[in-house]
């Protein structure tokens, strides 16, 4: 981790400076902008007694830490290239096809070379063939690595299609749950003997088979048995 002065300095003007230096911005102009700069005074002050920011800490910053930003967004810059590079794959062709079709035109190749072969050994022979071996593997480590790749892309999409199903019907319980338990509430009321004590039994059952809140009354009434037995404290004989 570096600890010199522009590393000491905010993340957001660290990062002004590094796209200001990679387009080209010259020394003395950087440095009038830094020191300038409310936050750059401040953070100067409290770490290094107010020292300003020199030509010497730019020009090691653009040494150090700058290579480092800038390696950085290129490693970034070519993953989402890359990433792009194989969408525009998948839709185009199928993967594993073209990893079969390798194997193929390496399969030709081999009969080509067997067909030609007048079955004395010589170095020309012998150089073409291991140069197909080494294809071979190439080919066969492709085969297995797209083969895992497509794998796990497979059962990332299932997952994904899970989660989707399990959140939709969730969705579809929580939406539907008050209108059953409306609908079972009167039914349920009179096979428990009907009248007000039956409601009340079959509107805390709906609720709980439902999974939805307790009516307001029954909160008061768990509320009120509580508080009903004040606590008392152990006292010494």
């Amino acid at each position: 981790m570096r600890n010199g002065k522009i590393a000491a300095l905010p993340e957001s003007v660290v990062d002004e400076l590094n796209e200001r230096l990679g387009n080209g911005e010259v020394g003395e102009t950087l440095l009038k902008w830094l020191n300038g700069l409310p936050e750059v005074r401040e953070t100067l002050k409290e770490i290094f007694d107010g020292a300003e920011i020199n030509k010497q800490n730019l020009s090691a910053w653009r040494m150090g830490g700058f290579q480092e930003w800038r390696n950085r967004r290129e490693l970034r810059e070519q993953a989402l290239e890359l990433c792009d590079t194989c969408s525009e794959m998948d839709e185009a062709m199928d993967t594993l096809l073209l990893a079969g079709n390798l194997a193929t035109v390496l399969a030709a190749r081999y009969a080509g070379l067997l067909n030609g072969w007048d079955g004395r050994p010589d170095a020309e022979f012998e150089e073409k063939l291991r140069v197909l071996r080494g294809l071979a593997r190439d080919v066969a480590l492709i085969e297995k690595t797209m083969h895992s790749a497509n794998r796990d892309k497979r059962e990332h999409y299932q997952r994904l299609d899970a989660e989707d199903q399990q959140e939709f019907k969730e969705m579809k319980n929580k939406t539907l749950a008050p209108i059953w338990a409306e609908l079972e509430k009167d039914p349920l009321a009179k096979i428990i003997g009907g009248g007000e004590f039956g409601k009340k039994v079959a509107d805390i059952i709906t609720s709980v088979r439902h999974d939805l809140p307790l009516p307001d009354w029954a909160k008061k009434s768990q509320d009120s048995q509580g508080q009903s037995r004040p606590v008392k404290a152990d006292t010494e004989v």
